[in-house]
């Protein structure tokens, strides 16, 4: 097995959390979403996606186990399991140990993937018939979220609300793709430039189009973006059907010194 690439002691981790936590506030206020931002910075939607995690902590070493406690209490009045992301500049330096002593146990949380962007290789072959558009309008973001139902399996009125609310100006930092074959959308994804970092989120292609390269050749033309806003580099969290196509597209694994935690409520 490769050692994962050490990014821990670099700035990524942090853009990495910025970045995320930007992705979540563009869902808040939305029917049934709860979040706190503030030393602790916490989501929960109810729903898969786009899920219940708890991303910061700052917090004083001599007031933290008392904010754990009360946190899982609050957390505990609207679900019995939340994952709990712990960077490694999360404050105390701690954190990490005093969640174990509660019973949880830390791990990578999933595959975290990097590429230098000036590595960025060749455009995938394709068809001379697939053209990619950027969602301009609420009309086309809802064949975006249809499409990204049929891709994800399951229900996404929550995604239409909360970038349809954002908008598609100037200043979005959420930005949405459909990737079509001559006039028939086939693949969609998300580029979220937040945090000193830009990534791609949202990727879907729904079953009857998989295999063809429609994903890897959306995946590309947003790194190549991304590239374009002046970014050396880029990351993605990946699940574990889609890691090949990152990696084949030069993505590499990659450490950044976050630890996953899974916090499951007393009964």
């Amino acid at each position: 097995m490769d050692i994962p690439l050490d990014l821990a002691h670099t700035d990524k981790p942090r853009q990495i959390q910025a970045n995320l936590i930007a992705y979540m506030r563009l869902f808040a206020g939305l029917p049934n979403v709860t979040m706190l931002d503030a030393d602790c910075y916490w989501f929960i939607s109810h729903k898969p996606a786009p899920g219940n995690i708890i991303l910061r902590a700052n917090w004083q070493p001599n007031e933290t186990d008392a904010n754990i406690d009360a946190l899982f209490t609050q957390i505990g009045q609207h679900l019995d399991n939340i994952d709990w992301f712990v960077f490694p500049h999360d404050q105390p330096t701690d954190l990490g140990t005093r969640l174990e002593a509660r019973g949880m146990i830390g791990g990578r949380g999933g595959n975290w993937l990097w590429i230098d962007l000036a590595r960025l290789g060749d455009q995938p072959a394709m068809s001379p018939k697939f053209r990619i558009e950027q969602v301009r309008d609420d009309a086309q973001l809802a064949a975006w979220t249809h499409l990204s139902e049929l891709g994800f399996g399951g229900e996404l009125s929550i995604f239409y609300d909360a970038y349809a609310r954002h908008g598609y100006g100037s200043d979005a930092y959420s930005l949405h793709y459909i990737g079509y074959l001559d006039d028939t959308p086939v693949t969609t994804g998300t580029l979220l430039d937040a945090g000193g970092t830009a990534t791609i989120y949202d990727l879907s292609t729904p079953p009857n189009f998989r295999g063809q390269g429609f994903g890897g050749a959306l995946t590309y033309a947003l790194m190549r973006e991304i590239r374009d806003r002046g970014y050396a580099d880029t990351w993605i969290w990946a699940s574990n059907m889609a890691k090949s196509l990152y990696e084949s597209l030069g993505y590499v694994d990659a450490d950044f010194g976050l630890r996953e935690y899974a916090w499951h409520k007393q009964r």
